[in-house]
């Protein structure tokens, strides 16, 4: 796979109509697939099981068996809390798009290259339209300006220059999210963030790659520094 076939994403949402060119039109559906299956354990915890009791033993020895406990089913739709999580979410995701739309604009890549970084881009803004779906009126609709002014800078220079500067962004908005998740109680909302980070985690990779790594390590997505959600409040 050329790193043109492996930046071609898909959204969780497409808007109707759109006349964008297929090739930049497409998700990374696997990396989508992948976060569904690996979430099944975890959601099935969160949804909460009836807590097993040990069986009585024989003989004279009363045994006392603990009442069983239940919890209540995770519900399905966000919380008020996760509408919070969610909103801070899609103003990142919206950051991040501008800020690729900025280097494009200053032409830092050509070619296929070029193509690569605008599929990635148009990552972004579906997930940040998907966010809008799912949690509709209450979506801001707006970027972190914190975080563009804070990066905008790194999105300028040479194209190897740049695209080390996106794969960390990528690396950043990776840690945020997983730890957006472990907040979340809604379902949908952990399906839908499990699959934007997993997806957001091959982007690292393709502009490693771009930058100039040249082995599997350096090429794989790192660890980033997670934004909290009380330093890019939603306004």
């Amino acid at each position: 796979m050329d790193i043109k076939q492996a930046a071609l994403p898909t959204a969780a949402a497409h808007t109707a109509g759109e006349s964008a060119p297929m090739a930049r039109r497409r998700i990374l559906a696997a990396g989508v697939s992948g976060a569904a299956l690996s979430m099944l354990p975890w959601l099935s915890d969160r949804a909460g099981a009836q807590a097993r009791t040990a069986p009585p033993t024989s003989g004279s020895e009363t045994v006392t068996t603990p009442a069983p406990t239940t919890t209540a089913a995770a519900p399905k739709r966000p919380t008020t809390a996760d509408i919070e999580l969610l909103a801070v979410a899609q103003s990142i995701e919206l950051a991040i798009r501008d800020l690729y739309d900025a280097t494009l604009a200053a032409n830092s890549f050509e070619g296929a290259t070029a193509e690569a970084i605008t599929a990635i881009r148009e990552a972004h803004e579906a997930y940040a339209q998907s966010i809008s779906g799912l949690i509709g009126s209450d979506a801001p609709g707006i970027r972190s300006d914190k975080l563009y002014n804070a990066q905008r800078s790194n999105f300028s220079g040479s194209a190897a220059a740049v695209a080390q500067s996106a794969a960390d962004l990528e690396n950043v908005a990776v840690a945020t999210h997983i730890d957006i998740l472990g907040s979340l109680i809604g379902v949908d909302a952990t399906g839908l963030i499990a699959s934007i980070l997993v997806v957001e985690a091959r982007h690292a990779t393709v502009l490693n790659t771009i930058a100039g790594a040249s082995t599997l390590s350096n090429q794989l997505a790192s660890d980033g520094v997670a934004l909290s959600p009380a330093d890019y409040p939603v306004k």
